[in-house]
């Protein structure tokens, strides 16, 4: 998967550096934003890489109830891991 989470986070600490020299609020205001926007993204980019980690290390021969508890989340309703969707719900 492309990017870094390192350098989303040298870009926030440079946006926050910008931030504090800014001499308008709102450009302050902006930065600070932004800062929070590149802290965020390298978090989700790590969760991202651990989730591929994870479904990677799969065996998809086992049943579907085995996704929930690889990934560390609560089961999911039974209709949808025995398959009782309609055909009608499924080619929508």
């Amino acid at each position: 998967m492309p990017g870094n989470p390192e350098q989303c986070r040298l870009n926030a600490a440079r946006c926050l550096r910008l931030a504090k020299r800014a001499r308008r609020a709102e450009m302050r205001e902006s930065l600070t934003a932004l800062s929070d926007t590149w802290t965020r993204l390298a978090a989700e980019h790590e969760f991202d890489e651990a989730l591929l980690s994870a479904i990677s290390e799969l065996e998809f021969s086992k049943p579907y109830e085995a996704l929930p508890l690889a990934l560390k989340l609560r089961s999911w309703p039974t209709s949808v891991t025995k398959g009782a969707l309609s055909k009608d719900r499924c080619r929508r």
